[in-house]
């Protein structure tokens, strides 16, 4: 009879302990001074269509410092005691995947008890192969650079973690670097993607101090909706690439009907001496825009202007929008491509580029 979960993980535990593996969560585990050796193991029953009972394991091992390594690059400051970072080096969410260098499926007969001793077999043997063919971080980042899953997701992670307990951190920059470039992405994702933590933290400790500060966000965008709920969030300069063209050509005058880009006040700025922002309303073929930014004449006051192009006023066109009714020129009006150049602009330089004028409508003063 095919034994229950409950039974087999009851039956791994005791084989596995007593040839002198740790277990935790299901997993027997064996610790050395450079390496954690993990055994995943199944046991499946018989079915209808001729299979016979079979046992599925694998034998997975990575360094014990990828893990501290990558914890102190991607989420500095989580304190964690000795046990639960074990749990995490071994089945938490966030951790370096390990390298899988053994796997495969063996048939049992009902009879022979116990089922674990073919995948423990393989579990010793590979680890020991492995650790005399490698039995340093330096040798298991070299092995680790000519396996094809060094270039996936999970593998990359420990690639770049690999390099650095391997103390070649200027090789772990630059994988990350290249794997960035071509738009690949790693395991997990905080702030920004766990490869831009781990480039900037393979460049020591200046260039990862302003990584950080490159996180702190910089502008709130506001999208505004009639009959949908709007929405707002935080961005961050050095991250997001801009997707103001997608927002803007998605105007039709009620949902969205408009957006809003405000610089964060920089610390300790008071009232109105830190509002800047861009915003634009209307639909993508015609909308207004209007900019708002500290009167150079007046510290401490503000000023809302009408962004317009250049030369005579042609004549004036109405604009009824979802709260309100603006009459504006006709040199006022703008399209959704016009508009991404200027919300490019501010959101990159703080201003709106050379070429418009600016027609004050409301003034912020200090209360």
């Amino acid at each position: 009879m095919a034994k229950t979960s409950t039974a087999w993980e009851d039956g791994l535990k005791a084989a596995s302990t007593a040839r002198g593996m740790r277990f935790v969560s299901g997993t027997p585990y064996l610790l050395d001074d450079v390496y954690l050796t993990t055994l995943t193991a199944w046991f499946l029953s018989a079915t209808k269509d001729g299979l016979g009972h079979r046992v599925e394991w694998r034998v997975e091992i990575k360094p014990l410092r990828v893990d501290a390594l990558l914890w102190e690059a991607f989420m500095p400051d989580t304190a964690m005691g000795p046990r639960m970072q074990l749990n995490r080096r071994i089945n938490g969410a966030f951790r370096v995947q390990p390298l899988v260098i053994a796997e495969g499926v063996t048939s049992v007969e009902p009879a022979a008890e116990p089922y674990t001793t073919a995948a423990l077999d393989a579990f010793e043997a590979a680890r020991d192969d492995f650790i005399a063919a490698h039995p340093d971080e330096a040798g298991f980042a070299r092995a680790l650079e000519d396996r094809p899953e060094a270039s996936q997701p999970r593998g990359l992670v420990l690639l770049i973690t690999a390099l650095l307990a391997a103390d070649r951190p200027a090789d772990a920059a630059r994988v990350a670097d290249e794997a960035i470039a071509r738009g690949e992405t790693g395991s997990m994702s905080s702030v920004v993607d766990v490869l831009k933590y781990l480039a900037a933290y393979a460049r020591g400790p200046e260039v990862y101090a302003a990584f950080e500060a490159s996180l702190v966000p910089t502008h709130t965008m506001q999208i505004l909706r009639e009959t949908s709920p709007s929405s707002a969030h935080e961005l961050r300069r050095e991250h997001y690439v801009g997707r103001f063209g997608h927002h803007l050509s998605s105007m039709d005058g009620s949902d969205p009907w408009a957006v809003i880009l405000e610089e964060i006040a920089p610390e300790g700025a008071d009232g109105s001496s830190g509002l800047r922002y861009l915003q634009a309303a209307g639909a993508a073929e015609r909308m207004i825009v209007e900019f708002c930014r500290p009167d150079p004449e007046a510290p401490g006051s503000a000023v809302r202007s009408v962004v317009g192009r250049g030369g005579d006023d042609e004549g004036t066109v109405e604009f009824v929008l979802p709260r309100s009714t603006e009459v504006v020129g006709t040199h006022e009006v703008f399209d959704a491509e016009e508009a991404v150049a200027m919300f490019e602009a501010f959101y990159r330089a703080g201003d709106i580029g050379d070429g418009y004028t600016l027609r004050a409508v409301e003034r912020f003063d200090p209360s």
